[in-house]
């Protein structure tokens, strides 16, 4: 059986070892605030290069609203509750997380990192470490199998994992059912939903709970 989750402290300090391009860095200076171009349900962004469908902004409601539920719902609901986006882009889905949700740790992750200062920025509202000590978010430019593999191998499971990819997710879902928490929410979306369903119709979420 998976052991219990690391807490958050626990979690970003193993992150720096797997993942060099972990946004926060103590010593540095903070980053810029975003230009917070856009809105969605009350949080500001600026997505920056990164694609962004407003149209898409209903999958997103389902996915903070899951995740929500989740977390009421969980055998311990006094436990961190740990967020892992896998393929963030602009990370406005992983910021809902965090703003709410009720996340106490999200990380949000994206294979590009020439979206780092975009994704940094906008996450920039939160302190990385607040001053009860426990951080809040972090950031990394992983392949999204390697991420949760290597999350798996440490023994470092997540309550809600969200994997939006380009086509097909069916490459991601073993290692992402393999880093979530027993009983945790893997929501699985798809931006060209056509690849991922098979055949054309209305958008609709791929969604799936353990």
């Amino acid at each position: 059986s998976k052991a219990q989750s690391i807490p958050p402290v626990a979690t970003m300090a193993s992150a720096s070892a797997a993942a060099p391009a972990v946004s926060f860095q103590p010593g540095r200076r903070a980053p810029l605030p975003p230009r917070c171009t856009h809105s969605e349900r009350g949080v500001s962004f600026d997505p920056g290069s990164a694609f962004y469908r407003s149209d898409s902004a209903p999958g997103r409601d389902l996915a903070v609203l899951a995740a929500t539920l989740h977390r009421r719902r969980r055998p311990d609901p006094s436990a961190p509750f740990l967020c892992l986006d896998a393929m963030c882009g602009s990370g406005v889905r992983a910021l809902r997380y965090l703003a709410q949700a009720g996340a106490d740790f999200v990380w949000a992750n994206d294979a590009s990192d020439a979206l780092h200062p975009v994704i940094v920025g906008n996450f920039s509202r939160f302190e990385p470490v607040p001053p009860e000590g426990q951080r809040r978010w972090v950031v990394s430019h992983l392949d999204a199998t390697r991420l949760l593999a290597e999350r798996y191998l440490r023994r470092e499971y997540f309550d809600v994992i969200d994997v939006d990819s380009f086509g097909s997710e069916a490459e991601y879902i073993r290692a992402a059912f393999l880093a979530l928490k027993i009983g945790g929410l893997l929501y699985l979306t798809s931006t060209d939903w056509r690849s991922a369903r098979g055949y054309g119709g209305k958008w609709m979420p791929l969604q799936s709970q353990l």
